[in-house]
């Protein structure tokens, strides 16, 4: 991430989940071990059906491609 993207993403701190769509954005961010983009991950998930995401994110587990450049892959396939 450049230094612009981190400064802006540490001027709006932690992320703290408000809502349950935060929420599945925030784990699954942990799993695939790209926790510095969890506001990308809760954008998606105001955008796109749950339902949608978590089998990207399953398929992503399948294959043993736990990796935010995968499920990113995955979700521009699926549109």
């Amino acid at each position: 991430m450049s230094s612009i993207l981190e400064k802006m993403a540490d001027s709006h701190g932690p992320f703290r989940p408000s809502n349950t769509r935060e929420y599945l954005a925030l784990q699954i961010a942990k799993r695939l071990s790209d926790t510095a983009a969890v506001r990308h991950y809760a954008v998606l998930f105001e955008h796109h059906p749950e339902d949608r995401l978590i089998g990207i994110y399953r398929r992503c587990a399948t294959e043993g491609r736990l990796t935010g450049e995968h499920f990113m892959r995955e979700l521009r396939e699926l549109n």
